[in-house]
Parts: structure tokens; sequence; C-alpha cells
């Protein structure tokens, strides 16, 4: 695709924040080490710029490197601001850690067989609207409050994935039941734009940034498989629950 006018570093971080809220609306889950995502950032970044003519060619210019490295000290400023939020936690009575550690564990188990049945062309919307793709951190009732709630909408709007999850009357008692509990706790009616979504947006979007990098790259050094794998080597490994990526016979788009 030709580019008209090279976009500046804000454009170009812009972009990829746009197509990380887009991978979240398919229900995409990236598990990797922000930290280490955000190291390996300057290394790619310097490897983009050793191939920055033809990377550019084909649609990567340096300024997405430049909100790159943006991304990758955001995500450690959050990383430095979460230590806050632990020592809430330890304040929290053994009642109270029970109660959070249950409902997230119960919450957690629910979004994980929802990736094993919600599939084919609706897959991703149906994963979306059981809350995968969104912020979720176990320490924090404002998220697990969150999940626990998208859960029970999600059932009653998709009866043939609960059908299919084999929930009974009771397990909806049990999940009404903890959402009414872990809602009397401190910090449960929090906003949700907190470190940990921040944290999450600015690393879905880093994320984007590899991903972006590594299918130019594969590309543009078809013809020299060595530095091909030198560059790739250098994004750290994710393992990606997109739901759709169960899929044997799809190809990841």
């Amino acid at each position: 695709m030709a580019r008209k006018n090279a976009p500046n570093a804000g454009d170009a971080r812009a972009d990829l924040l746009s197509r990380a809220a887009h991978n979240a609306e398919g229900g995409a889950q990236c598990r990797s080490d922000p930290l280490a995502d955000a190291k390996a950032a300057r290394a790619v970044v310097e490897a983009a710029h050793e191939h920055s003519a033809e990377l550019s060619r084909r649609g990567l210019p340096h300024s997405y490197g430049e909100a790159a490295l943006q991304l990758a000290q955001q995500i450690e400023e959050h990383l430095q601001a979460l230590p806050a939020a632990a020592v809430t936690a330890r304040g929290r009575s053994p009642e109270m850690a029970e109660l959070l550690a249950d409902a997230a564990s119960t919450a957690l188990a629910v979004r994980s067989a929802v990736l094993r049945v919600a599939r084919g062309p609706d897959g991703r919307r149906v994963a979306r609207d059981f809350g995968l793709g969104e912020p979720f951190s176990a320490r924090q009732p404002a998220h697990v409050l969150r999940a626990l709630s998208r859960i029970l909408e999600a059932l009653e709007r998709h009866r043939e994935v609960r059908v299919d999850l084999g929930v009974q009357g009771e397990d909806v008692q049990t999940l009404q039941d903890l959402l009414r509990d872990l809602g009397k706790l401190p910090g449960a009616g929090g906003p949700a734009s907190d470190e940990q979504a921040q944290l999450y947006e600015a690393q879905g979007a880093l994320r984007v940034f590899f991903d972006l990098f590594a299918a130019k790259a594969s590309l543009a050094l078809a013809g020299d498989p060595d530095e091909r794998s030198r560059l790739l080597s250098l994004i750290p490994r994710t393992d990606d629950r997109r739901h759709l990526r169960r899929e044997p016979t799809r190809a990841s788009g």
C-alpha cells in the first residue's frame, strides 16, 4: 500500500492503540511478560532501524519505532505504580482475600471453558460478550466483579453456549452469590481504568508493533533466512489465547 505522508510518532501510537483495541474486541488474550516486552522493544526498534528503508517501503516507517519506545516506557511506568495496589491487597482480611480468590478462580474457569466452545464465525463476538479481551487481574476486585457480570449477562444472551458449557442452575447461583458478596469488598466499585488496565492497553499496542514488524520483516527478508530468524528471535514469545487460533485449519490473521 502506498503511503501519502509518513505518520508522526503520535499518529503511529494512535494507530497501534486502535489496532490493539480491535484485537481485544476479538477476544484476544496475549500472555506475555510486560517487562520483557518493554525491554525487547529497544532491540526490536534498533533492528528495524537497520532495515529502515525496506520496512518503511513496506509500510512501517521509523515513527512506529518511536511510538513503540514510548509504549515501552509507559509499560515500565505502570509496572512501577502497581506495587501500590499490592499494598492495598495485603491490607485485606483472610476472609476477603479468600472470597476474591474464589471469585477470580471461578471467573477464569468459565472464561477458559468459553474459549473451548465459542468458535466459528461468531466466536469472537461471543468471547467478547463473555469478557474475553478485557483487562483482568485476579488481585483487582473491580476486574473480577466486571468479569462475573460479563459472564452472567452473556450466559443469558447466548443460551447455546450455556448449553455447550454445561452450566446448571446452581452454577448460575454461585456466580450470582460471588457477584453479590464481592460487590461489598473495598475497591470493588472502583474505576476500571486503573494502572492494570492502562498497562494492558499499552502492552497490547506494543504487541501490535511486534506483529507488524514480524510480518513485514518476514517478507522483506524472505531471501535471507538467517537475518530473518535473528530479527524474529528478538520478539518475546507469547501464549496467544485468541480462541480462533485453536482451529487447526484456520490461518491467523
